[in-house]
């Protein structure tokens, strides 16, 4: 027999907003998965560690949305068969699993503004290096 804890929270309300809100944000999510091998198209970026971090981040989104769908359903189930206040917390921490490289993107670009106001530099392009291709020089034979 259920507890009456568990007879008021056996609705589904956590995993059905987890649901809509990481199902209808995996679409995009899986664009930016899609397109994020051309962080390594210029010269040399295959060895830039930065790229790659940004490259797993950006990847991680939508593995954490299908990971968040299916784990808050999981411990739905679970929570709806004996509710404890851990099981609970446990099924918004499931559902809020996406936040996290959304966490991460949102620091960095406080945290590099920061620095950049922080040494009295405006942002823009001009803070970054660009040095556009030039094509090799090839010599020509004599006939």
């Amino acid at each position: 027999m259920p507890t009456p804890m568990a007879e008021q929270n056996a609705k589904p309300t956590v995993a059905i907003v987890a649901t809509v809100i990481w199902g209808m944000l995996l679409i995009p999510g899986l664009l930016g998965a899609l397109l994020s091998p051309m962080m390594f198209d210029a010269p040399g970026s295959i060895n830039n560690p930065a790229a790659w971090a940004n490259m797993l981040i950006i990847v991680s989104f939508p593995c954490l949305c299908i990971l968040s769908i299916i784990g808050s359903w999981i411990v739905w189930q679970w929570h709806k068969r004996g509710a404890t206040r851990s099981s609970s917390v446990v099924q918004i921490v499931a559902a809020l699993l996406p936040l996290l490289p959304v966490a991460y993107v949102v620091g960095a670009l406080v945290i590099g503004t920061g620095l950049l106001y922080a040494r009295h530099e405006q942002p823009g392009l001009h803070t970054t290096i660009f040095h556009p291709y030039t094509p090799p020089k090839t010599t020509r034979r004599k006939p």
